[in-house]
């Protein structure tokens, strides 16, 4: 039971995790600190990591 519950609050963080870096690369697309390309491919990549990790924990969570 401890094992999915640190499976859920791992799932958990790393949705916060990819919010936060998204939002932390659109203020630095506003002012200018970052290319945009880079930005977005960043952004992009980020997206795809945390969706294939999130849904590999949810597919072992509910494996398991």
């Amino acid at each position: 039971m401890e094992i999915k519950a640190i499976i859920l609050f791992a799932i958990f963080m790393i949705i916060l995790f990819l919010i936060n870096i998204n939002n932390i690369m659109l203020f630095a697309i506003k002012h200018n600190k970052m290319k945009k390309a880079s930005a977005i491919s960043y952004m992009i990549l980020s997206i795809f990591s945390g969706i294939a990790i999130s849904s590999f924990l949810i597919w072992k969570f509910f494996i398991s």
